[in-house]
């Protein structure tokens, strides 16, 4: 089985290019004929089969492989912007400097159109082909009545639409980052927000409009992403409208007001519609259609999880059920699991726009769920949770003054690609969700973050390692010239001047380097820059992070005493 991931889109907005894409599959269409009598022969070469397109292209009933539609990656020698055409979707798909596009706004069009039920995905064979709602879609006049009925249907199926429009049902408009941490599975990767605070954050800082604007648009999270997209797309048939929206946030050393240009509203039309959605007064509800691949997405046990969720919509389908009810079902399937991860996937559930209804103690999806079936092949096969989800579960028991949104902190810490994001939700945790001042720095010749509370202060550098962390001489010695430019606070050690992020009041000062986990000489490197600095410091991995944030929200531990751990030169071990 090839490895797709339908049900979420990023970075594929046009409506009348993703016509285009589902009208390749009308046999003799004008694109069609198109991509057969000239696209194809002229931007593709051999090496590419050309001729297996066109063959396709030919055929009554298409049933196209994947990879010729999607077509290769950036080749060696070659990049991105110059990379040679090699699939049929990306001779669709019109580039800003040339005539066609890469492999990955190909694959995201693709996943559109599948997601929505305009094209059928064979997992099989990995084949695509047109579905009923997408012919009909693709032989509709463009800008007609018949093709806002039937993209109302497809968009109204797909509930990450739904949830959106009901998030913004109340008239206010909201940001992407405000959507964003409200889409999507809790505490886990592959559903990540970027805490609008921070954003603030770094808007009170920026000194040129080049800043603003790189961080507006650069600085989002995978769910930011995710509405970015969707919205784009409601956008374009009136559902939302896009509207700048001021927004203030208490900073701890100041309360900065800026505007997020990235902010939506529902329309008149978009309340009627979501009428539909809900099923309310005379109208009919629309069946929604999940797949499979969209209950999870980054996890290495992202097959388990999704049959998880699967069996629980399925059994959650059919009348109200108790957690306790749930976990025996879920018995049957040979998963052991508790009410806390059950819990945070019913809300998961909830945040990706399935309606579920709560009586008393008990669930049920009021929603009619089109489409969802485990492949063959992992039934087959089966699937097996990793050690990092039996973890996320052990700690989801102990945080009970914790947000479970935070566990995506154990995630992040072994994702070698994501240290901003782990720099932000360190950042996010200890000042939005505990009493922090400070904020993530996380720029050149700066500390990822720095916090504080009354007189004492903490340095942390965020490492985010697949394989553990063992804190090479290198960094070692950037820690240390963070500590001396703190010390010395003189301008001409670094212009930027970062330590104006303590308050005058803050005379103790530690040091912390946050990770996955520590492997090898660690420690000795934390004894070293001790040494040399005169001020002490600790390892700390993301379990026990949130183990120490636990303690001190339940004030089971003061923030004083919270410092006093960093004192050890060693790793903080609360488990």
């Amino acid at each position: 089985m090839a490895e797709r991931t339908f049900g979420w889109v990023q970075e594929a907005y046009t409506i009348a290019n993703l016509k285009n894409v589902v009208r390749v599959f009308v046999p003799d269409s004008a694109i069609n004929k198109l991509l057969k009598t000239d696209k194809i022969p002229r931007l593709i070469t051999d090496e590419y089969h050309k001729d297996e397109m066109i063959e396709h292209l030919n055929t009554p009933k298409m049933n196209i492989p994947y990879t010729l539609l999607k077509g290769k990656g950036t080749p060696k020698g070659y990049t991105r912007t110059n990379a040679p055409c090699s699939g049929i979707i990306q001779a669709v798909l019109p580039g800003q400097r040339k005539e066609y596009q890469s492999d990955w706004p190909a694959d995201s069009f693709l996943r559109w159109a599948v997601s929505i039920g305009f094209l059928d995905y064979d997992r099989e064979k990995d084949t695509c082909s047109i579905s009923e709602l997408g012919y009909r879609y693709a032989v509709s006049e463009d800008d007609s009545k018949e093709e806002k009925e039937i993209l109302t249907e497809a968009f109204l199926s797909y509930p990450p639409v739904c949830r959106i429009l009901s998030l913004l049902e109340s008239g206010n408009s909201m940001t992407k980052f405000e959507i964003g941490c409200q889409l999507g599975f809790v505490g886990e990767a592959g559903f990540t927000s970027i805490p609008q605070n921070l954003i603030l954050q770094g808007l009170s800082a920026s000194t040129t409009s080049e800043e603003r604007n790189k961080l507006l648009s650069d600085t989002e999270g995978t769910s930011d992403k995710y509405v970015r997209t969707i919205c784009a797309w409601l956008k374009s048939i009136k559902w939302v409208m896009q509207v700048p929206k001021s927004v203030t946030a208490d900073l701890g050393y100041m309360t900065h007001t800026d505007t997020i240009p990235q902010s939506y509203q529902i329309t008149l039309e978009g309340k009627k519609i979501l009428k539909y959605a809900t099923g309310s007064s005379k109208y009919k509800r629309i069946d929604k259609r999940v797949m499979w691949d969209m209950l999870a997405t980054k996890p290495s046990d992202r097959n388990y999880l999704r049959n998880r969720r699967t069996y629980l919509i399925k059994y959650l389908s059919t009348t109200y059920r108790s957690l306790d009810e749930i976990i025996a079902h879920l018995q049957t399937k040979g998963m052991a699991e508790d009410t806390g991860t059950i819990s945070d996937d019913i809300q998961g559930l909830i945040n990706i726009g399935i309606n579920v209804n709560k009586s008393g103690d008990k669930f049920k999806i009021m929603d009619s769920i089109i489409g969802l079936e485990i492949p063959d092949s992992v039934k087959s096969v089966g699937a097996v949770k990793s050690d990092l989800s039996l973890l996320k579960d052990d700690i989801r028991k102990k945080l009970s003054h914790i947000n479970h949104k935070y566990l995506v902190l154990i995630d992040l810490g072994f994702d070698g690609q994501a240290d901003r994001e782990y720099e932000l939700q360190t950042a996010d945790l200890l000042t939005g969700e505990l009493d922090f001042k400070g904020s993530r720095l996380g720029d050149t010749r700066k500390p990822d973050v720095c916090v504080y509370h009354d007189t004492n202060g903490l340095i942390i550098d965020n490492k985010a390692y697949g394989n553990g962390y063992s804190l090479p001489i290198k960094q070692a010695d950037e820690m240390f010239r963070y500590i001396e430019e703190n010390q010395k606070r003189d301008k001409a050690l670094n212009s930027n001047e970062w330590w104006t992020i303590f308050d005058d009041a803050v005379s103790k000062f530690n040091f912390a380097f946050v990770s996955g986990e520590f492997t090898g000489g660690f420690k000795d490197r934390i004894e070293n820059i001790s040494r040399r600095s005169g001020i002490n410091g600790a390892a700390i991995n993301s379990v026990n992070l949130l183990l120490l944030a636990e303690e001190i929200k339940s004030g089971r531990l003061s923030y004083a005493d919270a410092f006093d751990m960093f004192e050890c030169n060693d790793e903080i071990i609360l488990k």
